[in-house]
């Protein structure tokens, strides 16, 4: 097995140098908020749902997600899969209409759609759950490069954490967007050479198949059972996910139909995942039954070592030189996740907060400064929950679900449906956060239930009180007595169901405290109904004049290209930096290679170059056809 040598960090150096070099190039596009947080509306389809995909990606799929396919097997691969249909389904549910929404923030459209209070509810949240799971994102990158590069591993979080947050500080969601192309060809192409190589270790996927246990439904994986209802449940979240997280990449492309396009393609690019991310760690799994005896993973025996499984791999199938680019690679996949996570929140936090609550009369420029300052705070903070991550003994797989099953659903069930929904009051949000998050830390951390069945009752009590709102607010109005026998219901119900599923040995304030959520909830039900009943007809107007914005398709002539706007060029800027990475790579030629590691980076020049070309060859067709429908419709040239 190959340790790095001075090829792969001048690899990685220079991998940093040029993320930087984005950062720098893309200041000049950003005028104002609007172009720093949702590019202008004129990020091209192709690069969005690039980035959509690669938003998924950090080192946490090469380690967490590895380990936990090392220990699952087969089960693993379904996970995986999941993504693909999640994606598809959650984009085409809502993409057309987050475009029309003309937001610039996830949460910006809930000012108009519910209440200030729902938007601020709703912003503290994201802004919370997003920023947990960037910083498992950044430990996972913590974790495995600073034992493979011999490197202190705070040191390493401060330096990645830092570079991630520049270009994301200089450049915007451009940078973001553009680097994500870049970096998904290099994650691509990397993974798909060393997918069929580590299948050759074993003799080809028939002898893997062979040798690895069936498929089974039940795992326990660092204390936490792992089950079809967990599957079910990541589907349901990840659909919903889309539907509300893929926000921006959804409103930062032209139109309705380029919104529609990113989904699609997202959807199909996640088909490669059970491939490229699932089969080596079975690999690993047939190669290595136990880690314990192979000299690699000793060092990190009481630290999860399964989660190494997939670098292992590289250093014994990779020569240097490509080595440096693997470990760019998944740098670049945590870069790709933590910068969309930086310019994402920092946007909430100045949209949707600083603007919102504090100076609602900013302009576009002073916005622009805002996000980026909030932008360092965010690099900052991560960058510190990455260090306490980084030696948490729960694991870097179980960390990631505990914060993405918790927080999901709260949030996701109003952001989506509320774009579908149109009777909902203006406060049904907020009653649908809150059942969200009282039934989920209830179910998982008070009764000790299993994900899948605490994501159920969590999307069904949020989705019920989100879709029941205004008839809880009529009955509030004409019939209280049978708004307070349900109220009662529900908390009998909730507290028969609660009582009678309490996991393993129950503690001395098990009980008591499942019985103050159930009061919760019946209690609150009532208070809901309250504010349901109290919305005015100039906010049932407002809502309705939302609705109307919503059936109303973009002028792309008027909303995108109007005000003298400029249409970036991104197709030659992409193309020309794969080709020109590709020919770098060829400099690996000259230092002590074998004749087949020769073959695997010829092989990897050759994608790069290919991928490169045919980027520049139809990016530019595609501009010289967008710019003649343009002028065709318009009368005039673009600027």
């Amino acid at each position: 097995m190959r340790s790095v040598n001075v090829y792969d960090y001048i690899v990685i150096a220079a991998y940093f140098v040029f993320m930087l070099g984005i950062g720098f190039y893309f200041m000049r596009v950003n005028k104002g908020g609007r172009d720093y947080f949702a590019g202008g509306s004129m990020i091209p389809w192709w690069v969005s749902g690039m980035t959509l995909y690669m938003a998924n990606f950090s080192a946490w799929t090469f380690t967490g997600a590895a380990g936990f396919a090392y220990a699952t097997g087969w089960f693993a691969i379904l996970y995986f899969a999941t993504w693909s249909v999640s994606y598809y389904v959650g984009s085409q549910l809502t993409a057309a209409k987050w475009r029309r929404t003309r937001s610039i923030s996830p949460v910006e459209y809930t000012y108009t759609r519910f209440n200030i209070t729902t938007q601020q509810f709703l912003s503290w949240v994201i802004a919370l759950n997003f920023t947990l799971s960037a910083g498992v994102q950044l430990a996972s990158t913590c974790k495995l490069m600073a034992p493979v590069m011999g490197l202190d591993i705070v040191l390493v979080t401060l330096v990645t954490g830092i570079v991630i947050l520049l270009y994301t500080f200089l450049g915007g969601l451009w940078a973001v967007s553009i680097t994500d192309v870049v970096q998904g060809v290099i994650l691509l192409s990397i993974t798909f050479i060393v997918m069929p190589l580590a299948l050759n270790l074993v003799g080809g996927f028939g002898a893997l198949f062979d040798a690895l246990p069936p498929l089974e439904f039940g795992h326990v994986y660092n204390g936490v059972h792992y089950t079809e209802h967990w599957l079910i449940s990541i589907f349901i979240i990840m659909s919903l996910g889309t539907a509300a997280g893929g926000a921006q990449r959804f409103y930062s492309v032209k139109d309705e139909r380029d919104a529609k396009r990113v989904g699609k393609l997202a959807a199909g690019l996640f088909l490669t995942v059970p491939l490229v991310f699932g089969i080596p760690p079975l690999v690993a799994r047939v190669l290595w039954p136990d880690l314990s005896q192979v000299e690699f993973f000793k060092p990190y025996a009481d630290s999860n070592p399964q989660d190494l499984v997939f670098v292992a791999l590289c250093l014994k199938l990779l020569p240097n030189g490509l080595i440096g680019v693997f470990l760019a690679a998944m740098l670049a996949a945590t870069m790709s996740a933590l910068s969309s996570v930086y310019n994402m929140v920092s946007s909430i936090l100045s949209r949707d907060i600083y603007q919102g609550l504090i100076k609602p009369d900013i302009s576009d420029v002073g916005l622009l400064k805002v996000g980026r300052v909030f932008s360092i705070v965010i690099g900052l903070t991560v960058t510190a929950l990455a260090i306490s991550f980084v030696t948490s003994e729960f694991g870097l797989f179980n960390l990631m679900q505990a914060f993405f099953t918790l927080l999901n659903i709260p949030v996701v069930v109003p952001t989506a449906f509320g774009l579908i929904f149109r009777r909902v009051p203006k406060w049904g949000a907020f009653g649908s956060i809150a059942w969200g998050l009282i039934v989920g830390v209830t179910a998982r951390y008070i009764l000790g239930w299993d994900i899948g069945p605490q994501v159920y009752l969590a999307f069904l009590m949020s989705f019920g009180i989100f879709v029941a709102s205004p008839v809880l607010g009529r009955l509030y109005k004409t019939n209280k007595r049978m708004l307070a026998a349900i109220a009662f219901a529900v908390t009998a119900g909730t507290a028969a169901l609660f009582l009678n599923t309490i996991a393993g040995e129950p503690g001395p304030m098990t009980e008591p405290l499942a019985l103050l959520m159930t009061v919760a909830l019946g209690s609150s039900l009532f208070g809901f109904s309250r504010l349901y009943s109290m919305e005015t007809e100039e906010q049932r107007r407002a809502v309705e004049e939302f609705f109307k914005k919503l059936d109303t398709p973009v002028d792309v002539a008027r909303e995108v290209f109007g005000a003298g706007k400029k249409q970036v060029s991104t197709f030659p800027l992409v193309g020309g930096t794969t080709v020109i990475m590709g020919l770098l790579m060829g400099l690996i030629m000259f230092t002590n290679v074998s004749l087949g590691e020769q073959q695997i980076l010829m092989v990897m020049i050759g994608i790069m170059i290919i991928f490169g070309s045919l980027m520049w060859y139809f990016g530019k067709k595609s501009e010289i056809r967008s710019a003649a429908q343009y002028e065709e419709k318009t009368g005039g040239p673009i600027s």
